[in-house]
């Protein structure tokens, strides 16, 4: 009786037990469920198809590019990247979700060569195809020769040879040297001998390569030409002009004609009294006028000379004699 009483106590006691471990689990299998949501089928829909594809023939190279929406670029593993040269696409290329590129090296000229894009999300799932590009890629024109630049008022001008008749050319700027992007300066294709570059960098170093190419859709562009190198020290203003200088009781005014150079400085101005071999800095200015408070007592002679980046211009002169 007492081994049945006590066997009867125990299995009172391992209930509450059970029955603890029992809600303890279940509470966990709704918290994990809520964690989750509802199931979706999201992850199986099309994903948006590559809005439009762009090809550039450049060098030994036709480069395919294309834009997504960032937005969705992590619901996909990548693109698919397809050619075609006869009958039917092949695909050549699977391209990372965070790129938009593919280079293709293994074509020949004259040949007829199409190509689309096709967006493949983390289920596989594959999207529309994206535009079709034809290409058909030509012998490229030389490098263009004999470049030379002049520094005018407001810009830097390129010329060079031309590359026969009927090509074009883009024009590419750096403050790298042979590193440059893929757009060039120009918005459309310059067919003519020259080029004017109004975004001046006076203060450093750039550089500029120019390619000859055919204004084709797809740019036949050629290899770069020899680099051209402009630095500081070929801007140099020319001299101020229409130096006028009038004294007063206490003091000297000196006023001239302001330079068209748009990327001048300002302006140094020297004196030099009676008995001095030699002009003396006095002062700098950003506008052409300058006011001399040192009294003078007998005849003295100015010269103003342009600020460049890194020379000075030649100078413009004038005197004044105490009467």
């Amino acid at each position: 009786m007492d081994n049945l009483n006590h066997r009867g106590h125990k299995e009172k006691r391992s209930f509450p037990l059970l029955t603890f471990y029992f809600l303890l689990l279940t509470f966990f299998f709704l918290v994990s469920c809520g964690k989750k949501g509802p199931p979706t089928l999201k992850a199986y829909e099309k994903p948006e198809k590559p809005p439009g594809i762009t090809a550039i023939h450049r060098e030994e190279r036709i480069i395919l590019s294309w834009s997504y929406p960032d937005n969705l670029r992590n619901t996909l593993k990548g693109f698919q990247v397809l050619r075609s040269e006869s009958d039917g696409f092949e695909r050549v290329a699977f391209i990372k979700n965070d790129q938009s590129l593919f280079i293709d090296t293994t074509f020949k000229l004259n040949v007829t060569y199409q190509y689309k894009v096709i967006a493949q999300n983390l289920k596989d799932v594959l999207s529309a195809d994206s535009n079709i590009i034809t290409v058909i890629p030509k012998a490229l024109p030389s490098p263009p020769e004999n470049i030379r630049f002049t520094i005018t008022s407001d810009s830097i001008k390129l010329h060079w040879s031309s590359s026969g008749e009927g090509i074009c050319y883009n024009i590419y700027k750096t403050t790298e040297k042979n590193k440059y992007a893929d757009t060039p300066l120009n918005r459309e294709p310059v067919c003519m001998i020259s080029f004017r570059d109004t975004f001046l960098l006076p203060d450093r170093i750039v550089y500029y390569t120019i390619r000859a190419l055919l204004n084709t859709m797809i740019r036949d562009e050629g290899y770069a030409s020899t680099e051209v190198e402009v630095n500081p020290s070929h801007f140099i203003p020319s001299a101020p002009s229409d130096l006028r200088v009038v004294k007063g009781d206490d003091k000297v005014y000196l006023l001239w004609k302001e330079n068209t150079e748009t990327w001048v400085k300002g302006y140094r101005i020297y004196r030099k009294k009676d008995g001095q071999t030699e002009f003396t800095p006095i002062g700098e200015v950003t506008t052409p006028t300058f006011t001399d408070t040192e009294k003078i007592n007998k005849k003295a002679w100015y010269m103003i000379k342009a600020l460049g980046p890194s020379r000075e211009s030649d100078a413009v002169t004038g005197e004044i004699s105490e009467k």
